[in-house]
């Protein structure tokens, strides 16, 4: 499960701007998970309550928005919303795809509480 190192780099990133920026009492943060990323976003929150617990930010919650993936067929040129689950151009039914957005993990947002 790749997502337990996720959060362990998220936690690290964390870490380092709560630090610089000299943040006190983050409540949250919010990440972007594309769906073509290979991230299972319910196993990252999971993974999550997993890492933090026990550290300074353990009550640090954690906001998933999940980021439609795009593919472009190579061989119609055809751009669309993509599926995992059917890899397949809607135009021509071709299976040579690139994928065109939908693959990051960003960290958005560090929410402060006044």
């Amino acid at each position: 499960m790749h997502e337990l190192g996720i959060c362990d780099a998220l936690l690290k990133m964390l870490r380092n701007v709560a630090e610089e920026e000299q943040l006190e009492n983050v409540q949250s943060i919010t990440v972007e998970v594309g769906t073509l990323s290979g991230v299972v976003p319910r196993f990252l929150s999971d993974c999550w309550q997993a890492v933090i617990d026990g550290t300074e930010f353990d009550a640090v919650d954690m906001i998933v928005e999940t980021v439609e993936g795009e593919a472009q067929c190579i061989e119609c040129g055809e751009r669309f919303v993509a599926d995992l689950e059917r890899l397949r151009c809607p135009n021509c039914g071709g299976n040579k795809l690139t994928p065109v957005s939908g693959t990051d993990l960003t960290l958005k947002e560090i929410l402060v509480a006044n």
